[in-house]
């Protein structure tokens, strides 16, 4: 049978520290030459919506020892918003009943079948939180206790669950630009983690005195400029055009999560639409540019975290994680988790599994 999943099931199902190791063993399979990854690639075109364009994404990993292939899909409406004069780039929900459209399919590579299919949702915000935590394991001071968190949404929520999980957080101090949204943000996070969450009005006060700072937004402009980095900080973003070329240039040790392959896959794969540049373009653009510039100093994290790197070797090093492009092992590692979890517990909905299958030669 297969097993079908939603959001509700996966959160029930996997916590913060396990997705943590989960990815860790993934990235180390990864430098073993144990695992697989296949270059994310993006499908655009003209949307009947006349807010934005129309997105179809896929990539996947699959992993040897986990003896699975996981393949992440969206499809997706995409517009960039002005808020407060910079721009945002915001999927909008026009599935019936406003819903978005993310499924990860998850096979055997022993039967061949299909195992699971799992909406992304809540899977997608777990990976790239557990990435970005994996980074912070062994690249932030151990006496870690204050984060500087860049965002309110679902995925800044998710980047401090990881945070808090590999260091001793005592303090978060939270910036995004609108006032209700972060107050509302910071009592949740608050109850969430029993840590002291307090929003602040100004993005310089979040980062004075940080030992981490993360971003975790969907701004397309920088985030935290050099001038505000400090020694000794732990850097951590999602997207490459967060922090300024400065804070790439004052960092000591950078860790990717991406291989250069990766990046340069991506470069063939930029889409302009009706003389608008897409997301794409530019952030590519800026990582083009900081891979050349900084090569010397960027290093992969299943390196890292088979020792073939060096991480942190002083207090006042300043540290930097930069997660930007996905990989489908983050889908593959901890969704395998998630079925044979949801195997066991008897959760999700099960499905044939001939329905998948065939017996004309495909």
């Amino acid at each position: 049978m297969t097993l079908v999943l939603n959001d509700d099931d996966v959160a029930a199902l996997l916590g913060m520290p396990e997705c943590i190791d989960a990815i860790e063993e993934a990235y180390k399979d990864l430098g073993r030459g144990t695992a697989v990854n296949a270059p994310r690639r993006d499908t655009f075109l003209a949307s009947p919506h006349a807010q934005g364009y129309y997105s179809f994404k896929t990539f996947e990993g699959g992993l040897e020892r986990l003896g699975v292939v996981a393949q992440r899909i969206n499809s997706d409406l995409i517009t960039y918003p002005l808020i407060d004069g910079v721009p945002r780039r915001v999927k909008v929900p026009v599935a019936t009943g406003g819903r978005y459209v993310g499924l990860v399919f998850l096979y055997s590579i022993e039967t061949l079948e299909l195992l699971a299919i799992m909406t992304d949702g809540h899977l997608q915000r777990m990976r790239v939180a557990g990435t970005t935590g994996a980074g912070a394991k062994h690249l932030a001071r151990p006496d870690a206790r204050t984060l500087a968190l860049f965002g309110s949404g679902w995925q800044a929520e998710a980047a401090a669950w990881a945070l808090a999980a590999v260091r001793p957080l005592s303090t978060i101090r939270v910036y995004s630009p609108t006032p209700q949204n972060r107050t509302a943000f910071a009592q949740r996070l608050t109850e969430r983690l029993g840590i002291e969450v307090v929003p602040v009005s100004r993005p310089e006060e979040a980062v004075r005195d940080a030992d981490i700072v993360a971003t975790a937004t969907n701004s397309q402009r920088t985030v935290v400029p050099g001038a505000w980095v400090r020694p000794g900080m732990h850097l951590t973003s999602i997207t490459s055009v967060e922090f300024d070329e400065d804070a790439w240039r004052r960092s000591d040790v950078i860790i990717a999560s991406a291989t250069p392959d990766n990046y340069m896959n991506y470069r063939t794969q930029n889409a302009t639409l009706h003389g608008t540049l897409s997301d794409r373009d530019m952030r590519t653009n800026v990582e083009d540019s900081r891979f050349d510039a900084f090569k010397d100093k960027i290093h992969m994290l299943s390196d890292l975290l088979l020792g073939r790197a060096p991480g942190r070797t002083s207090a006042e090093q300043i540290t930097m994680m930069d997660k930007t492009w996905g990989l489908g092992i983050e889908f593959a590692a901890p969704g395998k988790l998630v079925y044979d979890r949801a195997k066991a517990a008897g959760v999700g909905r099960q499905i044939p599994t001939e329905w998948f299958t065939q017996s004309s030669h495909p």
